[in-house]
């Protein structure tokens, strides 16, 4: 099996991966230093991840800008902008909001724990630290990605889904202005060409467009981002 990055991919993995380090630190925080003198920044990245992830998974529909606002805070540059804040309706009173750059910041802390001389993988094991083998994408964490691609006459328009994690059946959606999402179309592997009537006969017209994964006759993981594309008569 391949061997995966020592740090945690997609939000459910990263809320588990959070969770651990936060309660085995306090084991090793007198034998690695950085551990006690980061501990306020670092209980406060696990906070927010906690709670930003159990947040995400009570949506009903994915978000491009909820997506943006988490990876700013949680990504890998300390000098990215604040992201803008968004109107949703939450449960609990969110935690202090960190300064970007949660991963930036965890990546230091491991590169100087691993560099003392007194460093055990053993410890670097539990702390999450240490890198293993491949695992499985969790549904709660697969969402595939599209590009759609418009052509030039008789209003239709060719998709391509990624990061399918060997799903093979999935559901076209699309969304006109002052409608709800609509699925249109089932499909299978990697492409496929959708007609879609105009809601103007003769008049081109953007929509929207979003897939879902199907497994055992069911939706599976988190629906793509929905892109835009021009439907041309």
């Amino acid at each position: 099996m391949a061997t995966r990055d020592w740090y945690a991919q997609g939000l459910n993995a990263l809320a588990a991966w959070w969770a651990n380090f936060i309660v085995r630190r306090a084991e090793f925080a007198a034998k690695y230093a950085v551990l006690t003198d980061k501990a306020a920044e670092l209980n406060a990245a696990g906070a927010w991840i906690a709670y930003w992830v159990a947040q995400r998974n009570s949506f009903s529909d994915g978000s491009q800008q909820f997506t943006a606002y988490f990876n700013t805070i949680a990504g890998n540059n300390p000098s990215a902008e604040p992201p803008k804040s968004f109107n949703w309706a939450l449960a609990g009173v969110p935690p202090a909001e960190p300064t970007p750059g949660i991963e930036f910041l965890i990546r230091e802390v491991r590169r100087e724990v691993v560099g003392l001389t007194n460093y055990a993988k053993a410890d670097g094991e539990a702390l999450g630290f240490e890198s293993s083998t491949k695992e499985a994408i969790s549904e709660m964490d697969l969402k595939p990605t599209i590009q759609a691609f418009g052509a030039a006459t008789n209003h239709h328009f060719s998709i391509v889904v990624s990061g399918r994690d060997g799903i093979d059946m999935w559901d076209v959606y699309i969304l006109r202005k002052d409608e709800a999402w609509t699925k249109i179309e089932t499909c299978s592997g990697k492409s496929a060409d959708i007609s879609v009537s105009l809601t103007t006969p003769g008049n081109a017209e953007q929509i929207q467009v979003r897939v879902q994964l199907r497994k055992n006759n069911a939706d599976y993981g988190q629906a793509s981002d929905p892109v835009y594309v021009t439907l041309n008569p």
